[in-house]
């Protein structure tokens, strides 16, 4: 349960460091650059992965694993250097082992995964994928796997 609880407080700890990520103190409104206009409506891809796992049991295996990486193409656009094709994949592994190895009068094991991926790209042509998928298998294992893929281009502008 101690493990359950943990998963539960980061979980909550990374939500609230994610949605707090946008808020800035500034010391009032300022003027922009068409330059840094530019780099702030036109955007590059951003993914994430979250993996979680817990067991319990005689016996507890626990790994996780997540990887991301983003990318920017060239600018297919004369005079708009920061439209910007881009893209960029993440991808999570949680597998957790909870087994009671045939011994009696233990609480029942158990085993459970969290894997989470996202993305977003920018663009007026932009493609997400995403794959998510859990095995339950023999003898106590959970393995689940995620995988997210977006790609974001400007086209016909």
């Amino acid at each position: 349960m101690k493990a359950v609880r943990n998963s539960v407080h980061g979980l909550a700890t990374a939500g609230v460091l994610m949605c707090s990520a946008g808020i800035a103190i500034a010391g009032g409104p300022a003027v922009l650059t068409d330059r840094q206009l530019d780099d702030v409506t036109a955007g590059v891809a951003v993914v994430a992965s979250s993996t979680d796992a817990q067991a319990a049991g005689v016996l507890s295996l626990l790994s996780t694993t997540s990887n991301s990486v983003v990318a920017g193409g060239l600018a297919p656009y004369k005079g708009q250097p920061n439209l910007t094709n881009d893209a960029g994949a993440a991808d999570g592994v949680a597998v957790a082992l909870g087994t009671n190895m045939g011994q009696q009068g233990q609480p029942p094991p158990s085993s459970a995964t969290a894997v989470t991926t996202a993305g977003a790209a920018s663009g007026n042509l932009v493609f997400t994928a995403t794959v998510n998928h859990t095995v339950q298998g023999a003898g106590g294992v959970t393995a689940q796997v995620g995988w997210t893929f977006v790609s974001g281009s400007w086209v016909g502008l």
